[in-house]
């Protein structure tokens, strides 16, 4: 039983710990894939040095002890950043290393919520069932994943509304918006947009402060076509967005995020900004 807890432990302190740099180091998964390698080498190391002194029962069962966390982490992992999808009906357009699923508000919560919550029940099971280091190396883990889960949700609270921004022409000409639902949990392109003789190309990401420190989200996509088609609901045009005039620093290929400030005068300034690829 301590084995199977410990197990179980072990691998979801690795997925916090992956999924923690994968959120805050721009949302590329080759960051948590690295982290989880190192740790992966790290626990197989000691055999491959005393691996043929050991009987084949004790190899095999220290493998999985020691190595077999970090795997079930790794699909944890990948299949909620969408790297290994447990259910996967269609392959999405996406650039390569990133993840351009728009995940909204709900998404986020539900994981600030499961962080907080496996971390509370990751520490509270290793503070009451295990003696040794076990225990110590399970509760900092769980402390780090209660701190991120934390984190993850009041940033998610601050979050008023949230809409796709699609762009057609060469020069992003004409402007159409897609509410995104609040109970929606993942947005993909042909949630607004189903015409398959068009590539839509993710560009960017906008989060726009206001004066009470609440945001909107704006996530772009461009249609760089100058043919004539019509653009059907649920998105919807519009003639203007406030960061219209830096609409030139979004281009193909590329996904930026940009934070804008709203200031007492009702005008927008730039503050931040973060290549994401």
């Amino acid at each position: 039983m301590d084995l199977f807890l410990s197990f179980v432990l072990q691998s979801v302190g690795y997925f916090i710990t992956s999924y923690f740099l994968f959120s805050i180091l721009g949302r590329k998964r080759k960051i948590g894939y690295i982290f989880l390698a190192i740790v992966f080498l790290s626990n197989l190391y000691p055999y491959i040095q005393i691996g043929f002194n050991l009987e084949f029962q004790m190899l095999i069962l220290g493998l999985v002890y020691d190595v077999g966390p970090v795997f079930f982490a790794f699909l944890i992992f990948s299949s909620i950043t969408g790297g290994i999808p447990m259910i996967k009906i269609k392959r999405n357009r996406k650039l390569k290393s990133v993840s351009t699923k728009i995940q909204p508000k709900t998404y986020r919560l539900r994981n600030a919520y499961l962080v907080i919550g496996l971390s509370l029940v990751a520490g509270s099971t290793a503070y009451f069932i295990f003696e040794d280091v076990t225990r110590y190396v399970v509760i900092g883990f769980s402390v780090l994943g209660l701190l991120f889960g934390l984190f993850l949700l009041f940033d998610s609270l601050k979050i008023l509304s949230e809409r796709v921004i699609m762009f057609v022409g060469r020069e992003k000409e004409k402007i159409y918006t897609y509410d995104i639902p609040k109970e929606a949990k993942t947005i993909e392109i042909s949630d607004f947009f189903k015409n398959e003789n068009y590539i839509v190309d993710p560009i960017g990401e906008v989060t726009l402060i206001n004066v009470s420190n609440k945001q909107e989200k704006d996530y772009l996509y461009w249609i760089a076509t100058s043919d004539k088609f019509v653009v059907e609901p649920p998105l919807y045009g519009v003639q203007h967005i406030p960061y219209q005039d830096d609409l030139n620093q979004f281009e193909k290929y590329h996904l930026k995020h940009v934070w804008y400030q709203e200031l007492k005068t009702g005008k927008i300034e730039k503050i931040k900004e973060k290549m994401i690829k």
